[in-house]
């Protein structure tokens, strides 16, 4: 059976995250946008990708009604009001989250809506009600998703919303572990005297979170491998290549995973190719020996890494 990976995509508004983009042929993506003129806009772009499903709904923690704030940027449409005092003092997007029209948009939980398939990965950018949708995808959260990606905030810049903390504390009660955030040291500019890459006062950010290694290897047969290759891949694309190794050698050499089951599988083709082009590049660095490259390779693979002109002879990159 083919390995299907199911991503569902709160707050759509550019298209699919950079992090999928690779995957966008190989995966089946859930496109949410409650604000209707960008829902189109995303259903025109993603025409004749049947993969593509693009929803004009929010998501929410219940089946409802719900009033958004449209604002001057449309990226920062929210249900949250924002707070203007906070804005003001710090010179934060005045401009941008000026109010231009209040509308009605209707509401699903994920539980809801997905009752009767698997839902893999969530990416959630909703400004500000993240942990809403997150309490309506519980049933989904412990029993199928593998990984979630969402925007978490530092500051209340939107009066009520809840900050990174408890977000964390209720995806650590889900069986959830942070990954890592995606923070590279900008933050609200204040002027211009600062060192380059560092600067201002965090805001908000993208948190990572993934299931606990207990949970991946607590099912058998074709979930077991299948989920082993979903959550790698993820690992990969999330900039945790080591655990997407570890896992996967654990997988092989501990838990009897074949990986040969789903060698044609064109999900299992694209993580295959980033390991490869993973340990070919380690094979330059003093911390690894060819060995130990090697070794693991086969040992998960159970063929030869390709050295040399091999390697471009693999018809992985044609």
């Amino acid at each position: 059976m083919a390995i299907e990976c199911n991503v569902i995509d709160a707050g759509a508004r550019y298209g699919l995250h950079p992090s999928w983009a690779d995957l966008a042929s190989v995966a089946t993506f859930h496109l949410f946008e409650m604000e209707s003129d960008e829902a189109e806009r995303l259903t025109r772009k993603y025409a004749g990708r049947p993969n593509i499903h693009v929803h004009p709904l929010a998501l929410y923690s219940q089946d409802t009604v719900l009033n958004m704030s449209i604002r001057q940027h449309r990226g920062l449409t929210s249900l949250f009001d924002a707070d203007d005092a906070l804005l003001r003092r710090n010179d934060y997007f005045l401009q941008e989250f000026e109010v231009v029209e209040a509308r009605e948009v209707a509401a699903r939980s994920i539980d809801s809506l997905f009752s009767d398939q698997p839902v893999h990965f969530l990416k959630l950018d909703v400004e500000g009600a993240e942990l809403e949708i997150m309490k309506g995808a519980q049933k989904a959260l412990q029993s199928t998703v593998l990984g979630v990606r969402s925007e978490v905030l530092f500051s209340p810049l939107y009066i009520g919303a809840p900050l990174f903390g408890a977000l964390n504390e209720f995806m650590l009660a889900q069986g959830f572990e942070l990954l890592n955030l995606d923070y590279t040291g900008g933050g609200n500019a204040t002027g211009q005297f600062t060192m380059p890459g560092r600067y201002g006062k965090l805001v908000s950010s993208d948190a990572v979170w993934i299931i606990s290694n207990d949970r991946i290897f607590s099912n058998t047969g074709e979930r077991l491998l299948h989920d082993v290759v979903r959550i790698a891949l993820f690992l990969m694309n999330n900039s945790a290549t080591d655990l997407a190794i570890d896992i996967l050698d654990r997988a092989v050499s501990e838990y009897g995973v074949d990986l040969a089951c789903v060698k044609d599988d064109v999900f299992f083709k694209a993580l295959h190719k980033k390991v490869l082009i993973l340990f070919k590049s380690l094979l330059g660095l003093p911390q690894l020996t060819q060995d130990q490259i090697t070794s693991t390779y086969q040992r998960i693979f159970g063929q030869a890494f390709p050295i040399m002109n091999q390697f471009y002879e693999t018809g992985m990159f044609d």
